[in-house]
């Protein structure tokens, strides 16, 4: 502590040798980080050069297990967090597969001529959240570290990879007979689990006529609360505990993705698995197959929109309207299916199968198993996708949709994945992750 206290005393002097004879707060924190930056730079390097004080004169090859001898010492440039470095390591040449390497780079995680690992972190989580030229500005605005868009996006796509990686490894696992009836034994199964599904669109570059793309995502979560006792009542329901995924693909390889995650999750060991969704066919297709011992729940807020474009057509006052839409809301939040679907039909004016009316009673028939809304509230679910449609915005709409955005399709992939990963509250388990499968 005294050292400390001490350096903080040089500290203090070299800011005000630094400052001008007028200077506020504001001019005090810029100076004074920006020598903080330089003493960490500085340390860094000595630290890091230390670790090669009294190398020995053979190490083992990484390679083949056989011996390697020393051969000099090589200098790499680092970029780290506190800015760029020069480094020497020990370098050792391996006489039997004629491959040489640093030994002290995979010892402490380094990347020569590219970013640290820290910093490939942070950058990241920037372009997970910003589109890669403003995560550019902010970053180098916060940290006093200069890197290119170009950098911000490699590092995010990175992590992307990484994900999919992640992926990969639990598809094997979902897939693994033995591995399933362990888990079956020896894993403690949730009481309730939720999930759900959703889609929004990604504008992506390609030579056929339709440059937009599903971004599919879906979520495995918990849920707390009850819902309101009324249609119109305040919804008290919280999800917890949200692990999002996502991708670009079609339904069955997302149906994969969703089996995987969820084996992740003990979904399919879950004493009650209840999963929400809208309409989509492809939705519950993907359920039925995968987890078809599940409680399928429509989401009540989607059932619903189908009743004003109904009452709309049929009544000429915005009263009679609003009249209409209570009653129907509140058989739905009875599940009096059959009368709702009834009203629906005394409203069709035309034979026209698009009669705002006929699909609204279409809809309800098709998912009348899906709408048992009193049972679900006595047994506490939650009936609302709020959590899904929260994470295909997040996801789709703030990250993917930003202005003048035109995707790679791989590019977007990965880095919807990362965003999902963050959302999730992943992001150092992840970056932990992919530290050991890069150092492996």
């Amino acid at each position: 502590m005294e050292n400390i206290t001490a350096i903080a005393q040089m500290l203090s002097e070299e800011i005000q040798r630094e400052l001008t004879t007028e200077y506020t707060l504001t001019d005090i924190e810029q100076v004074g980080r920006r020598l903080v930056q330089e003493i960490g730079r500085q340390a860094i390097a000595e630290v890091v050069n230390a670790e090669e004080n009294g190398y020995p004169e053979t190490a083992l090859c990484p390679h083949c297990e056989k011996e390697m001898r020393y051969v000099r010492r090589r200098s790499a440039q680092l970029r780290t967090l506190f800015g760029c470095m020069e480094v020497k390591r020990a370098y050792y040449l391996c006489p039997e597969c004629r491959q040489g390497c640093c030994p002290v780079d995979q010892r402490l995680g380094l990347r020569p001529n590219a970013i640290s690992a820290e910093l490939e972190r942070l950058a990241a989580m920037t372009g997970t959240l910003l589109p890669f030229g403003k995560g550019r500005d902010l970053f180098e605005t916060l940290t006093l570290v200069s890197l290119s868009d170009q950098t911000v996006d490699k590092a995010t796509q990175a992590y992307g990879a990484t994900v999919m990686r992640r992926e990969q490894e639990w598809q094997v696992v979902a897939h693994n007979q033995d591995e399933l009836q362990r888990r079956k034994r020896d894993v403690q199964k949730p009481l309730r689990l939720y999930g759900a599904i959703d889609a929004t669109k990604v504008h992506t570059r390609g030579d056929d006529d339709h440059p937009w793309r599903d971004l599919k995502v879906g979520a495995w979560f918990e849920a707390r609360g009850q819902p309101p006792k009324s249609p119109d009542g305040e919804w008290c329901i919280q999800a917890e505990n949200i692990s999002y995924f996502a991708d670009i693909s079609p339904a069955s390889e997302f149906g994969s993705l969703m089996w995987a995650t969820g084996v992740h999750h003990h979904a399919q060991l879950a004493r009650e698995l209840v999963i929400l969704g809208d309409g989509a066919e492809w939705i519950w297709k993907l359920v039925a197959k995968h987890f078809p011992r599940a409680v399928q729940i429509l989401d009540w807020f989607h059932a619903t929109e189908y009743l004003m474009p109904a009452a709309k057509v049929a009544f000429p006052t915005q009263q009679a309207q609003n009249e209409w839409v209570a009653q129907a809301k509140q058989a739905l939040w009875d599940g009096m299916i059959n009368e709702l679907i009834t009203a629906c039909l005394g409203l069709v004016r035309t034979e026209d199968s698009s009669d705002p009316a006929f699909v609204a009673a279409r809809y309800f028939d098709q998912n009348r198993h899906r709408m048992n809304y009193p049972t679900y509230r006595r047994q506490g679910y939650q009936i609302g996708s709020g959590t899904i449609e929260s994470a295909a915005k997040q996801i789709g709409t703030m990250r993917m949709k930003v202005a003048g955005a035109i995707w790679n399709e791989n590019s977007a992939r990965k880095v919807a994945k990362a965003r999902a990963a963050y959302l999730s509250n992943e992001w150092d388990a992840l970056a932990a992750y992919r530290a050991l499968s890069l150092a492996t």
